[in-house]
């Protein structure tokens, strides 16, 4: 009995020494994509969990409705890890015929994560805005 008294006691002092904080909810992730100040629609955003940081995951994507905004969706019932992410930007022309290859709306720097400088941090249970204005 006295065992059980003392784990419970150890368990409630580890606890509180945690900072007695509830823990975070789930984070959301919402945003606008601008392109030289014009909104960009159906464009697909990636989110890739930068690992010099410490954040290790699943990609996550989403895609602009016809105003820019985007809502990023988690995979999984865990929701979006928070994190620091890489963040990589495609958006390519509607074209008509098959014949020919559409034509990429943006700077091609913004599809490669080395090369877009664009990041984010994701803070736990927020709600996080992540307003992207590409030039």
């Amino acid at each position: 009995m006295r065992t059980v008294a003392c784990a419970a006691a150890l368990a409630w002092l580890t606890f509180c020494l945690s900072g007695c904080d509830e823990p975070a909810g789930p984070a959301t992730v919402r945003g606008k994509v601008r392109y030289l100040g014009t909104v960009v629609p159906d464009a697909r955003i990636v989110f890739i969990p930068d690992e010099s940081r410490g954040t290790h995951g699943e990609i996550l994507r989403a895609q602009t409705a016809g105003d820019g905004t985007f809502v990023l969706q988690p995979d999984g019932p865990t929701g979006i890890p928070p994190g620091c992410y890489r963040i990589t930007v495609m958006a390519l022309e509607t074209v008509a015929t098959s014949s020919t290859m559409p034509r990429s709306l943006l700077p091609d720097r913004y599809r490669d994560p080395e090369l877009s400088e664009l990041s984010c941090e994701i803070q736990a249970g927020q709600d996080n805005d992540v307003m992207l204005d590409l030039k």
